[in-house]
């Protein structure tokens, strides 16, 4: 078979998502991944809210590595300050099993999936169809699709074949690494969150617990305000000052594109989905929930496209980027503006407001009160807070 409704390229969760929401639908569908195997390597912090999680997934023991009921902001002197969660829940995932899962759960619907396959080119959009070129090992193919989901990640070269922007600006993309640490001495139900020029400028490095002496530990830095370091010298420097004596017992590099949103993310039979859409929170970088929310606004609108007479083009498209910018879009723009904010906050600052905030009763340390004297002295980043918390 050389010919489906739906074509998915990458099976991330925003991929598996789509091509599991297009199959319940009725679409005959393809997944291809790159990689031999989905959800490796895992380039990600693995965290997610329980909120979010929940709209799509009761959450399973089998890929869930802790639960996490508290954080901690680490201002650069060290200072720890316990927040106030409000009953509110996240998640450390085991994103290799994870991501299987949701890909499994496509299968389970009739989606095609296919591993250790590169999408390496894709026409233009004729007759109702869009031909993309596949190979793996051994041969090279072409598939036909109705309509193209591209879930390629922050490398995507597939939307840009449609003649779409989404390319980053180095101010705009976080360079990240991250190692996970056994033989470290942490709370398993708490993560923390280190604001520092010193390792982290532009961004910020984390550590989210995976059990009892384990840890995801990482870094992102700002493209632009690298000062000739790359993300791994400074994780080394930050190991070496917070971990000294804990096991390295794997690495990854990765980006994140921090830029609150690709300007156009669908054309004629192709949507764009995921980090390959910039849809990551510009403050954190987290993108998996979003990513499950595009991928599942992209099979609904695909199978209401297709019913239709003149299929997928633009036109039958123009719901998706609306929903999604209505379910994260409008806030991933504001928070990049108060990024932009909070990101530029000198290192002793960031000190004064951590003392201010230890003081407090932990009831009354909120993100909210944390970010009001973050940008206390900035009129617009106020509206815009406030705009946030409305």
């Amino acid at each position: 078979m050389n010919e489906y409704d739906m074509v998915v390229i990458g099976g991330g969760p925003a991929g598996s998502m789509a091509a599991c929401t297009a199959a319940e639908n009725g679409l005959s569908v393809l997944l291809v991944e790159r990689d031999p195997i989905i959800g490796h390597p895992v380039r990600c912090a693995e965290g997610v809210d329980e909120k979010g999680l929940c709209e799509f997934f009761t959450p399973d023991p089998s890929w869930i590595a802790s639960e996490m009921t508290g954080y901690n902001l680490v201002a650069p002197d060290g200072t720890v300050v316990a927040m106030n969660v409000d009953g509110q829940k996240g998640y450390i995932l085991e994103r290799i099993i994870f991501d299987r899962m949701i890909a499994e759960r496509a299968a389970g619907s009739g989606a095609m999936i296919k591993t250790g396959v590169e999408a390496v080119s894709m026409s233009e959009y004729r007759n109702g169809l869009r031909t993309v070129q596949l190979r793996n090992c051994s041969k090279e193919w072409s598939a036909h699709a109705r309509v193209v989901i591209a879930a390629d990640g922050v490398e995507s070269r597939v939307a840009r074949w449609a003649g779409l922007n989404t390319t980053t600006n180095p101010h705009d993309m976080e360079t990240c690494a991250q190692v996970t640490l056994s033989g470290i001495d942490i709370d398993p139900n708490s993560f923390s969150l280190y604001f520092t020029k010193l390792y982290a400028p532009g961004g910020y490095a984390w550590v989210f617990p995976k059990g009892e002496c384990t840890a995801n530990v990482g870094l992102g830095i700002s493209g632009d305000k690298t000062n000739g370091k790359n993300p791994c010298n400074y994780l080394d420097d930050f190991r070496a000052r917070y971990f000294p004596d804990a096991s390295v017992v794997a690495r990854t590099v990765g980006g994140v594109q921090c830029s609150g949103g690709a300007e156009k993310i669908f054309a004629d039979g192709l949507m764009v989905c995921g980090d390959a859409a910039h849809m990551a929170n510009p403050i954190t970088g987290g993108g998996i929930i979003n990513g499950l929310i595009a991928g599942k606004i992209a099979g609904e609108i695909a199978a209401d496209a297709l019913k239709t007479q003149h299929g997928a083009i633009e036109g039958n498209l123009k719901q998706f980027p609306k929903r999604c910018n209505d379910r994260f879009g409008k806030m991933n723009r504001r928070f990049y503006r108060i990024k932009e904010g909070i990101f530029n906050i000198p290192d002793y600052r960031f000190n004064e407001i951590a003392h201010e905030m230890i003081k407090l009763p932990i009831e009354k340390r909120t993100p909210v009160r944390v970010l009001r004297s973050a940008v206390f002295n900035n009129p617009e980043l106020l509206l815009l807070l406030a705009k946030v918390v409305l």
